[in-house]
């Protein structure tokens, strides 16, 4: 017959293993960093040429325009792995190498997400191409934006780390979230597969496809 001490010592390492297995799972939910370590500094030059080079030949005055090369873009609308935000400055037409790169950008977002065993984000657009006429407009209202865009070849976009649309699941703090998301660019801008600034005064990444 089991004494009582004997008994209590098998409830105690009982309790100790669920605590720590709750712990263990709780920790897993929320291991992610709310610094910012990576440096995400590639500048309109070099995102520029690399704009020039995959992307449109030729910037386009106006709206009107986009018929013209219709064929060559890409219209990006909402999915599973990212959110069209209401554009005011631009269109959202991506060349297929860059439409390519967002789409691989939102799902490896969410891979990381479930690892991390959170819920799923979609990330959100909020600036694409840009025609003259836009890039006029923007100048009017935003000091940074400069007259030689790369949002101008097609090749461009940039997502906000600011919000985050949050479809299911785990709740996240917006610095985990731009942690994540900074993580995967990263991985991805040393792949060879994009150029990316990080912009904190706009609140965005800005990234340039390399395909």
């Amino acid at each position: 017959m089991m004494s009582r001490d004997n008994r209590q010592l098998k409830r105690l390492t009982s309790l100790s293993i669920l605590l720590f297995l709750l712990c263990a799972c709780h920790r897993g939910s929320i291991n992610v960093p709310e610094s910012f370590p990576f440096t995400l500094a590639d500048v309109n030059s070099v995102q520029l040429k690399a704009a020039q080079q995959y992307g449109l030949s030729h910037t386009l005055k106006s709206r009107e325009q986009l018929d013209r090369v219709s064929d060559r873009l890409v219209r990006i609308t909402n999915c599973p792995y990212y959110r069209i935000d209401r554009l005011t400055h631009s269109v959202p037409y991506l060349t297929r190498g860059a439409s390519d790169l967002l789409e691989t950008i939102g799902r490896d977002f969410q891979k990381s997400l479930k690892k991390h065993k959170l819920g799923t984000y979609r990330i959100i657009v909020t600036s694409v191409l840009r025609t003259e006429e836009d890039v006029r407009r923007l100048m009017k209202k935003n000091n940074n934006a400069v007259k030689k865009s790369t949002h101008q070849y097609a090749t461009t976009f940039d997502i906000t780390y600011s919000r985050f649309d949050h479809i299911n699941g785990t709740q996240a703090t917006q610095k985990q979230l731009k942690y994540l998301l900074g993580e995967v660019l990263s991985e991805l801008r040393n792949k060879g597969r994009c150029y990316v600034m990080y912009e904190r005064q706009q609140s965005c990444f800005h990234i340039t496809s390399r395909r």
